[in-house]
């Protein structure tokens, strides 16, 4: 049983479309990921570290800045790989994002 298999279970499939179509890295160990339903989403992988140690090596950043993205992951190579449904759910979309900075 791979990370994503691990990290899905027990969550139901969103109601909206979360393919990805899109990511960047914008920061340290932060990827700014963009859906299909036109929502994007600010998703920190720090918070893998604890308890997937794997995924310590994007600290390195030439290895993180070279992330991928297929319709259902974004990954680094064949062993690192984050489902669109850990990034939809633990990711932080940008409304939030922008109240948070607003003060809201």
């Amino acid at each position: 049983m791979g990370v994503d298999e691990i990290m899905e279970m027990n969550r139901p499939y969103p109601d909206t479309n979360v393919d990805i179509i899109g990511v960047k890295p914008i920061k340290e160990t932060c990827l700014l990921v963009e859906f299909a339903n036109d929502k994007t989403r600010e998703y920190d992988v720090k918070r893998l570290f604890a308890e997937y140690p794997q995924f310590k090596v994007l600290k390195d950043e030439k290895l993180f800045n070279a992330v991928q993205h297929g319709n259902y992951s974004v990954f680094w190579n064949d062993e690192l790989d984050i489902s669109e449904i850990e990034l939809w759910y633990n990711g932080i979309d940008n409304e939030q994002l922008s109240n948070v900075n607003e003060g809201g």
